[in-house]
């Protein structure tokens, strides 16, 4: 299979749009078109409905997309431990979890960029799996949340940037009007929360925080990533949070955002590393951000 080809339907069905996907991918908007059809062509079924703006995955596709995410991950995992078992001090191999996808761009990216004479590796993993990649070798460096890192002895962390979450609601919630509420507005609030699986760390922490806001949540449904919890939020499904530095794409124009005044669910984006690490190349990726 095509893992380029395979790569541009998940990104066209995230973006929810080919112009997108294809500016995203320094491609034609054509030429993308051509290779999910070409995808399509070679599974043998439809995976888009294109009659429908924004576009729409069919059922079948919504089992490729699932199943692609799982494949390309896995095909950047190996990548990245290729780079690895070369030994070579030129590589570096960088973890990111999907919803850190902006820090990535607008912290980290754009002062490794400066650094010239090594190769750069991207890897987009569960947030949950990052500090066992740390850990095991698998990637050298990580762009994740604090939360996610808890082995202190071995990992050591720099905090990139920080914020608070704001509530994600509909066109017929009574926010919809609201710029701000407060903490004790959530009670009784269906929420979905966007992560892999209960009982995580950052599922802990924000437990932890809804626990320092006195406000229990009523969390009846969670999700992989942010785009499946604002469709749901669309659907009138509940609310969702999202830290403040994410912003609320075109085609999600009827939600609206609404800030927590004096509430503790808030977040820090950082650097992971392992302390041990004596890759000359990392150590002057690291020194652009101490």
């Amino acid at each position: 299979m095509n893992f380029t080809r395979l790569r541009y339907f998940c990104d066209v069905v995230r973006l929810h749009s080919f112009s997108q996907a294809a500016d995203e991918n320094y491609i034609s908007q054509t030429a993308i078109s051509q290779q999910v059809a070409k995808l399509e062509e070679e599974l043998q079924v439809k995976l888009l409905d294109r009659s429908k703006l924004p576009i729409e995955l069919t059922r079948m596709g919504e089992v490729v997309f699932r199943r692609a995410q799982i494949i390309l991950e896995q095909y950047d995992v190996l990548k990245g431990e290729i780079a690895q078992m070369k030994q070579t001090d030129k590589v570096v191999t960088v973890a990111y979890p999907n919803g850190a996808v902006e820090p990535v761009e607008q912290l980290v990216l754009t002062k490794i960029k400066t650094v010239k004479d090594f190769e750069l590796f991207l890897v987009k993993s569960d947030l949950n799996d990052i500090q066992d990649k740390l850990l095991n070798k698998t990637v050298d460096l990580a762009v994740t949340f604090d939360s996610e890192i808890t082995d202190t002895e071995q990992l050591a962390t720099l905090v990139l940037s920080q914020g608070k979450y704001d509530v994600v609601v509909g066109e017929n919630h009574p926010w919809s009007n609201s710029n701000t509420i407060s903490p004790e507005q959530l009670v009784n609030e269906k929420v979905i929360y966007v992560g892999n699986r209960h009982n995580t760390n950052s599922f802990i922490k924000m437990k932890d925080h809804s626990k320092a806001d006195n406000v229990p949540l009523n969390i009846v449904a969670t999700v992989a990533d942010i785009d499946t919890a604002l469709l749901l939020v669309q659907l009138d499904k509940g609310i969702t949070f999202m830290p403040d530095y994410k912003t609320l794409d075109n085609e999600y124009k009827n939600l609206h955002r609404v800030k927590i005044k004096g509430s503790e669910h808030k977040y820090k984006v950082c650097l992971a590393w392992r302390k041990a690490d004596l890759n000359p190349s990392l150590k002057r990726v690291l020194s652009l951000f101490k």
